[in-house]
Parts: structure tokens; sequence; C-alpha cells
């Protein structure tokens, strides 16, 4: 004999509850087959995603992601540069101020430390 989940006393050989309508169910059993369908499901990650990342590599001199190399950092200092000098030469600092301040943004810009790997 065992007991329906609403009460009611069935017989072992009992295909469903005269109550409920539910069928009963063998609780040690589908504790077993849940416990051998979850070992087959269980996933866990490959060793390579779960591998230690390199730490961060800075640099102002190497190009990276968002980064120029070398060369184009001094391309970019010089024509700049030249430009501000000459527009001081020709004009004047009063009149090349912002000028100045656009140079000097600019040269923050491109030679600050930037994540390379």
């Amino acid at each position: 004999m065992s007991t329906c989940s609403c009460g009611t006393t069935l017989a072992d050989e009992a295909g469903w509850c005269p109550v409920c309508f539910k069928k009963p169910v063998d609780r040690e059993r589908l504790l077993d087959e849940m416990n051998e369908t979850f070992g087959k499901t269980t996933w866990s990650p490959p060793e390579r995603l779960m591998q230690k990342s390199a730490p961060p590599v800075y640099s102002r001199w190497r190009a990276g992601p968002r980064s120029f190399g070398l060369r184009v950092k001094m391309a970019i200092s010089l024509v700049s540069i030249g430009i501000t000098v000459a527009g001081v030469r020709f004009f004047g600092f009063f009149f090349v101020a912002p000028l100045i301040i656009a140079t000097a943004l600019i040269m923050y810009s491109t030679w600050f430390r930037e994540r390379v790997r």
C-alpha cells in the first residue's frame, strides 16, 4: 500500500489514483533516474577556457588594437608640431593659441600608454 500526493491510500498494483487521477510514482526509482540523467548532462568547460589569462601589456611604442606604431606616431607628431610652429611664426601666439591647445591634446592622446596585448 502506498499513499498518493492527495492523501489517498493506493494499492500497490493501482495504475492511477481514483480521487485525483494521478499516476503513482515510485520515488526511489525516480530519484535514481534523475541522478543518472544529471550525471549524463553535467557540462564541464574545456581546459583552455579555465587557464589563467596572460597579464596585460601596455606600451607607448608598439602598435596595438587601438593605437599606432612608432612610425605613424612620429609622423603625426612632426606634422602637428610643424603646423603649430609655422602658425606661431606667421601669426603669433595669440592667434594660434587654440591650435597650440589642439596640438597638446593630439600629442597626449597619441603618446598615451595603450594596451598592446
